[in-house]
């Protein structure tokens, strides 16, 4: 992710509303945000634009990455905007439902997945690397989360970068026959045959920057939340089904 080049407030507290008022944002207004948001974040794609509940300021999203700016773009602040009545976190609820809406967009087909037994209830989209010693203990987990409803799926993040043996490792298992069996014997240590095809790794390392993830393994609840390190599998049943 791209860091703000400008010192921000750490966070504001409201307790106008709780929800934001999606009306529309005069064009003027889009513009000089826009504009001021190229200087902050070089290179940075339009972003969604819209009101926030504190009157002159306006909530600015680049996919997971929210800011609230003035009108002008000369003011802005990164942080969280909760509502005091409410107790309810706004930016959390807007960076979840942005995950959402990049997670949608992401092909399944391009992930591993591991289907939920009977019923499913849940899904969630873990961001992996096959050396990751914390990454191999949610593996084990994997069938106690299918057993509950769970559907696991996989997107490959080798945190050491491309062309590093973690990469060629994630090659090998998404070009594999059974990409699955694949990912369990890697995630046994076991070495795989090397493979090359097209494959998504790459891909899905652009969207764990994109994501923000920056460790393994990075779970994205079926919410749009995000849990940026392991959890037990009981304990993650539990914050599904709350």
């Amino acid at each position: 992710m791209h860091h703000l080049k400008i010192t921000l407030l750490p966070f504001v507290l409201t307790s106008f509303f709780s929800v934001a008022v999606f009306a529309t944002v005069a064009p003027q207004t889009q513009q000089k945000i826009q504009q001021q948001l190229q200087k902050i974040i070089p290179n940075a794609p339009q972003a969604s634009i819209v009101e926030s509940v504190i009157p002159g300021m306006f909530e600015v999203s680049v996919g997971p990455l929210i800011i609230y700016m003035s009108a002008d773009g000369k003011y802005a602040f990164n942080g969280s905007l909760i509502n005091l009545d409410t107790r309810e976190n706004l930016t959390d609820l807007s960076k979840a439902n942005a995950r959402n809406e990049a997670m949608a967009k992401v092909p399944e087909s391009s992930m591993i997945v591991y289907p939920a037994n009977g019923k499913q209830k849940h899904v969630i989209t873990v961001f992996s690397d096959i050396d990751c010693p914390y990454c191999h203990k949610l593996h084990k987990e994997i069938p106690e989360m299918n057993q509950a409803g769970i559907t696991v799926r996989y997107m490959a993040y080798p945190r050491s970068g491309l062309n590093s043996p973690s990469y060629f490792k994630a090659v090998s298992a998404w070009c594999a026959d059974n990409p699955a069996k694949a990912m369990d014997d890697a995630m046994l240590g076991k070495t795989l045959p090397k493979k090359q095809c097209d494959n998504p790794v790459e891909m899905h390392m652009e969207q764990a920057q994109f994501f923000g993830v920056n460790g393994t393994p990075n779970i994205i609840l079926d919410d749009g939340n995000m849990i940026p390190g392991y959890v037990p599998a009981k304990e993650l049943v539990q914050i599904l089904n709350e």
